[in-house]
């Protein structure tokens, strides 16, 4: 249990599975009391009843204001208080440019970074009331060119989420909301999990060809620890920009097994 939880409640986007479930445990294990956000409502109470401690799940879309300012209301109806945020919830597709598919490429952008964007309008005025809180806004590597190839879309909606953050941050501080912008490398998931293979294969050519290497991907727990742990500094500080990175081996093949 963590002192600086005192019964404090997290609402986590993208909550039912991979990063946005073990940051959810990781905070659940410090004593903060939360509510959990995603579309596929099977997989979100199945993820709540592995929580535990009361953990309130809300099946929702948020791309849709509505729905996700409903959402919000719901938790502090429920708990009386909200007081932190994670946007996590998140999707990426492979594609070259000129190939996009235009309903991926919009999803992309609807959930990556539109959603972030209606999370954190939804949820200040809701840590204004409790005199402050704390707003964690997931991006990726990508964000920083370090991404595989033909991910343009996604890297650029990351991107994005970077830039927003840092003005976010300018324009909240007044009302004692800590904003932090967290940067997780390459983590094991089940991310990309369902993505054609041929594509793959092709991405991973232009990928060698650029003379990258991969050192490995992060284990999901330890990013989801680093995350909750940007809740363990007092209300009066904030990691403004975390990077988080593997420094195993680089190895050079990555090709999905067949």
């Amino acid at each position: 249990m963590n002192e600086a939880a005192g019964g404090r409640v997290v609402v986590i986007t993208g909550a039912s599975r991979n990063i946005g479930l073990a940051t959810a445990k990781a905070l659940v294990k410090r004593g903060y009391r939360l509510a959990i956000l995603a579309r596929n409502a099977e997989n979100l109470m199945a993820a709540a009843e592995t929580l535990g401690n009361g953990t309130l799940a809300i099946p929702a879309d948020v791309t849709s204001h509505v729905e996700l300012f409903r959402a919000f209301d719901q938790v502090a109806a429920h708990f009386g208080r909200i007081d932190g945020l994670i946007n996590n919830a998140g999707v990426a597709h492979l594609g070259k440019v000129e190939h996009l598919d235009p309903a991926k490429l919009v999803e992309q952008v609807h959930l990556n970074f539109i959603a972030t964007v209606y999370g954190c309008q939804g949820i200040i005025p809701h840590l204004r009331r409790q005199g402050g809180g704390r707003i964690v806004n997931i991006s990726s590597a990508a964000s920083r060119s370090e991404v595989f190839s033909h991910m343009s879309i996604y890297a650029a909606t990351k991107a994005a989420v970077d830039r927003f953050t840092d003005e976010l941050r300018h324009e909240v501080q007044g009302d004692k909301i800590a904003v932090t912008s967290f940067i997780p490398s390459d983590t094991m998931t089940s991310f990309g999990f369902g993505w054609d293979p041929a594509l793959i294969q092709e991405a991973f050519a232009c990928f060698q060809d650029r003379g990258k290497y991969w050192p490995g991907a992060l284990d999901v727990d330890v990013v989801g620890e680093a995350i909750a742990h940007c809740f363990d500094v007092p209300p009066n500080v904030a990691y403004e920009l975390v990077v988080l990175r593997s420094v195993g081996k680089y190895i050079k093949e990555m090709l999905p097994e067949d």
